[in-house]
């Protein structure tokens, strides 16, 4: 019951988490608020959307490789923080030279930073448990009836 459950709600919950923690290391290093920006109501709303939509963008970039890792985690019984912030280090470095990479050092570097936030939040909520399984429970022998 205990695996269902994970599957259900503790990876997804961890994946999203992981999306905001990832979106969160991309945005803040570029986002300059000065002291009487957080009482202007349209500025905070353009933050809330600013954060939801680098957040929707690092999930919509991560999924996949999330998955394989979560596959190969889950199966292979790979709890290791170790383990977890190197694949974070790798998916952030790949997206970070892929494609139509930035050329801006600040925005890659924030880039492997946010998989490193990535992989660490999400082995904070769900991947620390990855692959265990509840101790079979031991059965006793049965033995046969004496016949006296």
């Amino acid at each position: 019951m205990s695996a269902v459950l994970r599957i259900l709600f503790l990876i997804p919950m961890g994946f999203v988490l992981a999306c905001c923690a990832g979106a969160a290391a991309l945005i803040l290093p570029f986002v300059e608020l000065p002291g009487a920006a957080l009482s202007n109501p349209a500025q905070i709303a353009d933050l809330v959307f600013l954060f939801t939509l680098q957040a929707a963008q690092v999930g919509w970039t991560a999924l996949v490789p999330f998955l394989v890792f979560l596959v190969l985690s889950e199966a292979l019984r790979l709890r290791s923080i170790l383990i977890h912030l190197i694949a974070g280090l790798i998916g952030g470095a790949i997206a970070a030279h892929a494609g139509t990479a930035a050329t801006d050092m600040r925005v890659q570097t924030a880039t492997i930073v946010a998989g490193l936030a990535f992989a660490l939040t999400y082995w904070i909520v769900a991947g620390h448990g990855a692959g265990r399984r509840r101790p079979a429970v031991a059965r006793l022998p049965t033995t046969a009836p004496s016949k006296d």
